[in-house]
């Protein structure tokens, strides 16, 4: 089952590898859901990955009560996710979402489409089939922000986008 910790948001990618060397156990995995964008950086445009959910790590194991007492020995903002009554995983449709969007490899990778009046269609990506998901755009940014149910609640996501196109509206 996949669970999410808390952590100090900018220390998502260097306490992920961290606890890769001094928590994980056998049959465990560790990661940082990123969200692939290409961003112009002095003028020429890179790709750059980004946290999916700022201040999160994932990870998945089938005994949270020995992750979290191996966890608390890191001395690190750490916090698993749960209720008063324990930890909770993530639901399977969740984690269903998260896999069509992040991949075996864990990153969300930029997903391209065009505008064609009000309309967006996805021509490829992991947001294709998922339009209706979409909140805003924003093309100088190159990004989308969708909306998922995750940990109990709506959440709006920030993922990659390329518009390569705008078609104005047919009269």
């Amino acid at each position: 089952m996949w669970y999410v910790v808390q952590v100090r948001t900018g220390d998502e990618r260097k306490l992920a590898a961290r606890l890769q060397l001094e928590v994980k156990a056998e049959g465990e995995d560790i990661f940082v859901p990123l969200f692939e964008r290409r961003k112009s950086i002095r003028g020429e445009w890179t790709k750059v990955t980004t946290p999916l959910f700022p201040g999160y790590i994932f990870f998945q194991t089938d005994n949270v009560k020995d992750f979290y007492l191996r966890l608390k020995k890191i001395n690190a903002f750490t916090r698993i996710l749960g209720t008063e009554s324990g930890f909770s995983s993530i639901s399977p449709d969740e984690e269903k979402f998260l896999r069509i969007l992040i991949g075996e490899d864990y990153i969300a990778q930029e997903s391209v489409g065009v505008i064609e009046g009000d309309k967006i269609t996805i021509n490829y990506g992991p947001l294709r089939g998922m339009e209706g998901n979409i909140l805003k755009i924003n093309r100088h940014k190159r990004i989308a922000i969708i909306r998922a149910d995750f940990m109990g609640g709506p959440r709006e996501i920030k993922v990659g986008l390329e518009i390569i196109e705008k078609i104005p509206a047919k009269n």
